[in-house]
């Protein structure tokens, strides 16, 4: 059973001393029915009001197991 939906943004806003990227994480709660179209929508317009670039977006399903 699907417990709870995420939506993550991922956005570079840096680099290390070493040059390796810094990354920032921010994450949304998400109606588990939404689509992939939407969030992808949804990250866009979430982007264009940051000064990071967004790197990634990931979707996050928690499912409960043997109930």
């Amino acid at each position: 059973m699907l417990q709870r939906s995420q939506l993550r943004l991922t956005f570079e806003v840096g680099m290390t001393e070493t040059g390796k990227p810094l990354y920032k994480n921010k994450t949304y709660t998400i109606k588990p029915n939404a689509t992939e179209s939407s969030l992808v929508s949804v990250a866009q317009a979430l982007a264009s009001l940051q000064s990071a670039p967004l790197v990634h977006v990931y979707r996050n399903d928690v499912h409960v197991l043997g109930e």
